[in-house]
């Protein structure tokens, strides 16, 4: 049987560490951006006697993994131990163990055997082991992290969150997020799940009945940018689902009874234009070109949610890197195969953020009560031919099939010139303002966090 065991120091209590493991949505906060997982299980606990169903993705095919809690001391341990699923044997157990100063000692232990009894052990043990390090490294991680944030506003109150695009890559985590860190979540979907909202923006469709009694909204819905070639119908699409989408969802928000009082909007460093090496800040004017008026209207409309809301918030977003989706999840698969490479001359400014201090930074606005544009970017953007290096080194991979601005042109019509080609070189000063402290400032260190490798030393 093979061992594996992982330990690490957290800043809070061993009871309150205990706690923060059995809340709605540390499960989902746990789970490694580079795996394919799809939970099965309407909900997860650490009850004793509970199961939590997951399918996970090896290679082409799709695995479930039945997990059943064997063991629960509160405040001090709890253990799974693997029902069905990829090992022949499994089980984890949890330990939380009280320190000196109010800290506390996390310690992750599993013992397993792999398919094929102790023989399959014996040749796959070391790729387990180094699987497993990738896996709890990255989750010790994020309960850090979240920790240190639940501790930060322990004396803010709870808020009941409503989130539009819940269910897309950003809108996912940032929920996850939000319920472990002890808020009450719904989203604001076309398909509702339980305790959900329904709206249909493309009709006009909104149940007001849904949107009472919500503090806070985080409006996150709009068609993608970037999964077509730009042509007229689909630039009136874009619009559409993001100007349109906004009016709506003020408008039907402004007839409930208590509206929220907090309103926050998506947006994108697309609002400043193609702006070559112009540092640029929140209050730099708007520039040209369809994004720039795409964002100017999109934010116009959210300002109207000020008539009801203290707090409203414009989010004007950078590149997102996530290994489970978006730029980095299209890019991965080319860059493994050598393939990657600047796009037109790479000279182009990319204003660049990690999931995690995408999540960081909209929470401590939200917590601290900010209104106006937030530019959600790293502390240092890095132009196109310098991101594609980085990648390719923490990757080990070449990064120097170059494509031609023409070609992109030809594939993606306009997203082309202002998707990709477009210089946009963005600082957060509104979030230094506010002393938000980034967890990953270097674009090298997030590549490899949500990519699962290791930290440059």
């Amino acid at each position: 049987m093979g061992a594996y065991q992982k330990r690490s120091t957290i800043g809070c209590e061993a009871e309150s560490l205990y706690q923060w493991h059995a809340r709605d949505g540390a499960f989902e906060r746990l789970a490694p951006p580079w795996q394919r997982i799809q939970l099965v299980s309407p909900s997860v606990s650490i009850e004793l006697g509970s199961t939590v169903h997951v399918r996970l993705k090896q290679g082409p095919v799709w695995r479930d993994w039945i997990a059943e809690i064997v063991e629960n001391l509160p405040s001090r341990s709890f253990t799974d131990r693997q029902v069905e699923g990829p090992f022949a044997k499994w089980e984890h157990r949890h330990e939380f163990k009280d320190m000196e100063n109010g800290v506390s000692e996390l310690v992750d232990s599993v013992h397993y055997t792999a398919p094929f009894g102790s023989a399959g052990t014996s040749v796959a043990g070391g790729h387990i082991k180094s699987q497993l390090e990738r896996v709890f490294r990255y989750r010790h991680a994020i309960t850090r992290n979240d920790i240190d944030c639940l501790t930060r506003y322990s004396e803010h109150p709870r808020l009941k969150i409503l989130v539009t695009g819940g269910y897309g890559l950003i809108g996912s985590k940032l929920c996850a997020f939000l319920r472990a860190q002890g808020h009450q979540v719904a989203a604001l979907s076309r398909s509702p799940k339980l305790n959900d909202v329904l709206w249909r923006p493309d009709s006009g469709e909104v149940v007001l009945e849904g949107l009472e009694g919500f503090d806070a909204v985080v409006h996150l819905a709009g068609e993608s940018l970037a999964s077509g070639r730009w042509n007229s119908r689909r630039k009136e699409a874009i619009w559409s689902s993001r100007v349109n989408g906004t009016r709506l969802l003020v408008e039907s928000l402004a007839k409930t009874r208590r509206p929220p009082r907090i309103f926050i909007c998506a947006s994108g460093v697309g609002y400043y234009g193609d702006r070559g090496d112009t540092i640029l800040s929140e209050s730099d004017c708007r520039g040209d070109g369809f994004l720039a008026e795409l964002c100017a209207a999109w934010e116009g409309e959210a300002s109207k949610a000020s008539h009801f809301a203290g707090q409203v918030a414009y989010l004007r977003t950078g590149v997102v890197l996530d290994a489970g989706g978006g730029a980095l999840a299209k890019m991965h698969l080319p860059f493994l195969l050598g393939l990657g490479g600047p796009f037109g001359n790479g000279k182009q400014w990319m204003s660049w953020i990690s999931m995690e201090d995408w999540i960081g930074g909209l929470y401590s606005i939200m917590m601290n009560g900010e209104s106006g544009p937030f530019n959600l970017v790293a502390p240092e953007p890095v132009v196109n031919e310098s991101f594609v290096r980085k990648l390719g080194r923490v990757l080990n991979r070449p990064a120097i099939a170059r494509v031609p601005a023409s070609l992109l042109s030809l594939g993606l019509g306009d997203f082309a010139k202002e998707g990709l080609l477009s210089s946009e070189r963005v600082k957060p000063e509104r979030l230094h303002s506010i002393e938000y402290r980034f967890l990953y400032p270097d674009i090298g260190d997030a590549f490899r966090f949500t990519l699962g490798y290791p930290k440059s030393v």
